[in-house]
């Protein structure tokens, strides 16, 4: 059984894994074309999507909500102004990420290019 690696920088496969072995994605790799080879002969079926990691309703509002300077300055001017800035901004980050959405790690699909090449390797290497 082979497993894609994603980058979580790229977002895209970045190699592949088949028990502790680390395989780049490299058409010159000999354990790249075994894995092609594999696929080609024995299916897609051995290959497991990345891993997708979704994160949790706290790290969505953590990354979207004002830094606590400008949290306090809206609070200031609030108060001064009779305005409601900064609970109407934190709830708007609120009602876009809501405690529902819970995070997890899902299995993505396999993408078509690994496909692609297995059949590409079958038209090379008839029987």
């Amino acid at each position: 059984m082979y497993k894609l690696i994603t980058s979580p920088e790229l977002g895209s496969v970045t190699g592949i894994l088949k028990g502790n072995t680390f395989i780049p994605i490299a058409e010159e790799n000999i354990d790249y074309q075994k894995f092609i080879q594999d696929v080609a002969e024995q299916g897609i079926e051995i290959v497991e999507g990345p891993d997708v990691v979704e994160p949790s309703y706290a790290k969505l509002r953590a990354k979207e909500y004002p830094s606590r300077e400008d949290q306090f300055d809206m609070q200031y001017h609030d108060q001064v102004d009779g305005t409601t800035t900064w609970k109407d901004a934190i709830q708007a980050i609120k009602d876009k990420y809501p405690k529902t959405i819970t995070g997890g790690t899902t299995i993505g699909e396999v993408p078509t290019w690994i496909q692609e090449a297995a059949d590409n390797w079958k038209e090379q290497n008839p029987e």
